[in-house]
């Protein structure tokens, strides 16, 4: 794989209490998959949900980065990622873990300053994302 560009075209970030941040949840949502030749354009959204408050159970603020990804690959890598998008809304494992880790890295390294910018703490992964092929059906 090869990115070829990394595009941001929304942001949202929401502070509704000051209580402190206790705990982070992370998300990316991979929303659509474009094949054209060998560039593969994925549209992702990247959410971090602030916990916080006397049981850590309530929701303190969120934080939201919606964009593009788009990447050089290779024949084989494009037929299978056109398949799985296709059938079931998902890409092929491999290519998934490191549009993961690179997103992980961007969306933190960016939407520290917007995180900052409303009181909250950057939103920082602090581990590799790891995915493991599940059972098949």
């Amino acid at each position: 794989m090869a990115i070829t560009g990394i595009g941001i075209n929304d942001v949202e970030a929401h502070r509704p209490v000051a209580d402190p941040i206790t705990n982070m949840k992370f998300n990316i949502n991979f929303d659509n998959v474009k094949v054209t030749g060998d560039n593969v354009e994925v549209a992702y959204t990247f959410t971090t949900a602030y916990e916080g408050g006397a049981k850590g159970d309530k929701s303190v603020g969120d934080l939201k980065i919606k964009g593009t990804i788009n990447a050089k690959e290779e024949k084989e890598m494009i037929t299978q990622i056109n398949e799985l998008w296709k059938s079931k809304k998902t890409l092929p494992v491999k290519f998934a873990e490191d549009l993961i880790n690179i997103l992980n890295f961007e969306c933190a390294s960016r939407g520290t300053l917007l995180a900052w910018s409303i009181g909250m703490i950057a939103p920082l992964p602090l581990t590799r994302a790891k995915l493991e092929e599940g059972p098949q059906k």
